[in-house]
């Protein structure tokens, strides 16, 4: 996904569905339809075979089991794309074999140049599990375009269809930040919807003036996080306010309604941070709405 020129024009003009063909990825597939219509995208449908499976079976050869796992993937990609071909999404198909499932989905993104991919998360035992053989994580750190992901609260569409409305945009405010709200109000602009754009104080001044000061800073900082182009076709509100970001995120996404919640999250060969992980899984575990993670955004020329 990106945008070209300063008025912001959105190009998604192709889509990675990565699926494991559980509920939470039949969940995710339902929105990658509705979005693929709505920009008249293509979607690639990819299974990953996760061949540390076959080497770790007890009850059969690995040799016979792989063979399996190919029959299954080939049969419910078919499945899959002919759901997506009778919605008129035109639809491609794509199996991997690996034993590190993450780097695979990042080649194929990177290889083919997606503008977008989608994952299904689900919860088990009480924590998040994200599909993929746990991979999610490592998609989101290292994918140059945006990840939604669609988690175990998010609920079912309602007749398919799908705008991005009301946005929730939260933010640290690092230097890349206008370059990542510039996408996320580019999607508000393309449903001529509402952006709000959020800053969470974890660590307020000593006084309540302090706080107040910085309140008015970081609103400022956020005003200016909006093209003056994007005033015509999507209203904004600036939220800044003390708390903590998971909790707070996920507080004024259910309060303003929100059809999306966009998070930049930082390119690194190591894992996420603690401070990342934590508003990232509890975000991706709790959020009733899909969730847009955006690691750098490409601006193409005009």
């Amino acid at each position: 996904m990106s945008v070209t020129g300063d008025e912001i024009n959105l190009i998604v003009e192709r889509i990675l569905l990565a699926t494991d063909f559980s509920m939470a990825s039949e969940v995710a597939a339902n929105y990658a339809r509705a979005i693929a219509k709505r920009f008249s995208s293509t979607v690639t449908l990819a299974n990953v075979i996760d061949l540390s499976m076959a080497s770790r079976s007890e009850v059969a050869v690995a040799g016979q089991l792989i063979a399996e796992m190919r029959r299954d993937s080939r049969e419910n990609l078919e499945r899959l794309a002919n759901d997506f071909s009778s919605s008129g999404v035109r639809v491609k198909t794509q199996t991997l074999e690996s034993r590190d499932t993450a780097s695979s989905i990042v080649t194929l993104a990177e290889e083919q140049a997606f503008d977008l991919i989608i994952l299904g998360t689900h919860a088990r035992r009480g924590l998040i599990k994200l599909i993929l053989d746990s991979c999610a994580e490592g998609v989101i750190r290292h994918v140059s375009c945006p990840v939604i992901t669609i988690g175990p609260n998010v609920k079912e569409l309602v007749d398919n269809e799908f705008s991005f409305n009301s946005i929730v945009f939260a933010t640290d405010l690092a230097p890349d930040a206008a370059r990542k709200a510039a996408l996320a109000v580019a999607l508000a602009e393309d449903s001529i919807g509402k952006i709000h754009l959020c800053h969470f104080i974890q660590h307020p001044g000593k006084t309540g003036s302090d706080l107040s000061r910085r309140q008015l800073e970081f609103e400022a900082a956020l005003e200016k996080l909006v093209p003056a182009s994007s005033y015509e076709w999507c209203s904004s509100n600036c939220i800044v306010e003390h708390g903590e970001a998971a909790s707070r995120i996920l507080e004024t996404a259910k309060r303003v309604k929100a059809k999306l919640i966009v998070l930049g999250v930082k390119h690194s060969p190591r894992l996420l941070t603690r401070f990342e992980n934590g508003i990232l899984s509890n975000v991706l575990a709790l959020a009733e709405c899909p969730v847009m993670t955006i690691g750098s955004v490409e601006i193409r020329p005009e």
